[in-house]
């Protein structure tokens, strides 16, 4: 069972669309053939088309990897939200909110690979 932040959660880019796109990056790594990403199971709308090219599906690949790779985010924050992701339990963020987690549609989890570690 996995879990994505609540949808008025999701709105919000930099205190939550960016960790959440490296937590999703340290749980599921991305697809060896084309490097795509399951972001489409945590963002069902709304995926920037000028930062991640849709390729089908819940996969998303970055149009400058290089770019995301250097974006800047709160380590511990991605730490809680890789946890979170399958467990669902809240996360307080740098600003003092509290970001609540639902549980990822069977459809679209199931489409989800396996995490690459326990974390």
């Amino acid at each position: 069972m996995y879990y994505r932040p609540i949808s008025q959660h999701r709105k919000n880019i930099q205190g939550v669309l960016m960790p959440l796109t490296a937590a999703i990056y340290a749980v599921f790594g991305s697809r060896s053939q084309d490097n795509a990403r399951p972001i489409g199971a945590f963002y069902s709308q709304n995926v920037s088309s000028e930062t991640w090219e849709h390729l089908g599906g819940i996969w998303y690949r970055a149009r400058n990897e290089q770019q995301v790779q250097d974006r800047k985010v709160n380590p511990a924050t991605v730490q809680a939200f890789a946890r979170s992701i399958r467990t669902g339990e809240d996360v307080e963020l740098p600003s003092g909110d509290v970001m609540t987690w639902e549980k990822i549609p069977d459809a679209e989890a199931i489409k989800l690979p396996p995490p690459l570690s326990n974390v």
